[in-house]
């Protein structure tokens, strides 16, 4: 197992269990605890985690720009489960537009099962994702590559979409809280989140149970801004009803 790899699990063991082990770790990867120390150290570098005696915890700072290939190892299962379930919603011929979010990108792989759909995306992974397919047309927004979440940002990202309409956005968040609404780690990016609200027809919010009750740096949504939200883990009662009260589907997946 690479490196890297190594690491992607230990976040998504993190963001389960809140903490790790040094000799659990080692155990389970087969290597030293040396290695896994060293793991812990470069993580802890980033800001994902705070080292412990004897392990580490997760850092819940929810304005932490938690690189792709961590965020795409976490609760991978809910997000798939997600997608099986928002794909159902696409129809043949829809324009979507989609975020960078690693939700999305589940999405994304299951669209070759539609015919005559047009993506628009600032994602790089869902442009290579979907250039294979001759029957879904993808435009790109172009922009500033930002390399820990491999999307497109910035004023040419935001011109293209301004200049564009899409039936669907299908996009995700860093958290969503009942009163402060859907938010974004990432000023950059919130505001190519926006705009893709703002084009589209309707909006699919993805927030997975990871997202729940939590509040990132920058407003990208309140409630009144969107159709469905899709979520993978029932709400408390008090909130689903909070959120019904604003006509917004939830979908349970």
């Amino acid at each position: 197992m690479l490196a890297i790899e190594r690491r992607q699990k230990i976040m998504a063991m993190l963001n389960e269990n809140k903490s790790v082990l040094v000799p659990e770790l080692a155990k389970l990867f087969n290597v030293t605890e040396e290695t896994i120390r060293r793991d812990l150290e470069k993580l802890e570098k980033e800001g994902l985690l705070k080292r412990t005696y004897g392990g580490a915890v997760l850092v819940e700072n929810y304005n932490v720009d938690i690189p792709f290939e961590f965020r795409n190892a976490t609760n991978i299962e809910g997000k798939k489960q997600i997608a099986l379930t928002l794909i159902k919603y696409i129809e043949d011929g829809d324009t979507l537009v989609m975020d960078s979010s690693t939700s999305a990108l589940q999405v994304a792989k299951l669209l070759k099962t539609k015919k005559k759909i047009t993506v628009i995306t600032n994602s790089e992974q869902i442009v290579n994702e979907l250039k294979v397919f001759e029957d879904i047309k993808v435009i790109s927004t172009g922009g500033t590559l930002r390399n820990k979440s491999l999307s497109l940002v910035g004023p040419i990202a935001e011109n293209t979409l301004r200049s564009l309409n899409a039936n669907k956005a299908i996009i995700s968040c860093k958290g969503f809280d009942i009163e402060k609404g859907f938010t974004e780690s990432n000023e950059l990016e919130a505001q190519v989140k926006k705009m893709m609200i703002e084009i589209a027809d309707q909006v699919y919010m993805i927030a997975d149970h990871t997202k729940m009750n939590k509040t990132a740096l920058v407003n990208i949504a309140t409630l009144d801004d969107v159709d469905f939200i899709f979520t993978d883990k029932v709400l408390p009662p008090s909130q689903e009803n909070a959120i019904r009260e604003k006509n917004v589907e939830i979908v349970y997946c």
